[in-house]
């Protein structure tokens, strides 16, 4: 089994949605910096990889994944 990558996006802090698969990690992370920029205040958003053996690992975003984008769209 290929490793895989999703989103899982949370509207409202109620209602899980998931992302993906993606092929690459570079490809789920853009995919969440767009979901992001239109997310509200109670929205979460978590990755999930899919590893080689079937097995689920979840995590969040650290804040300066997103700060990043921020920055680079003040000029």
């Amino acid at each position: 089994m290929e490793k895989t990558y999703y989103l899982i996006e949370v509207h409202g802090g109620v209602e899980p949605y998931t992302r993906g698969p993606f092929k690459a990690e570079e490809e789920r992370d853009a995919a969440a910096k767009s979901i992001h920029r239109k997310q509200r205040m109670d929205d979460s958003l978590f990755w999930a990889d899919v590893d080689e053996e079937g097995g689920l690992i979840v995590g969040s975003y650290m804040a300066g994944f997103f700060w990043e984008e921020y920055e680079d769209n003040t000029d």
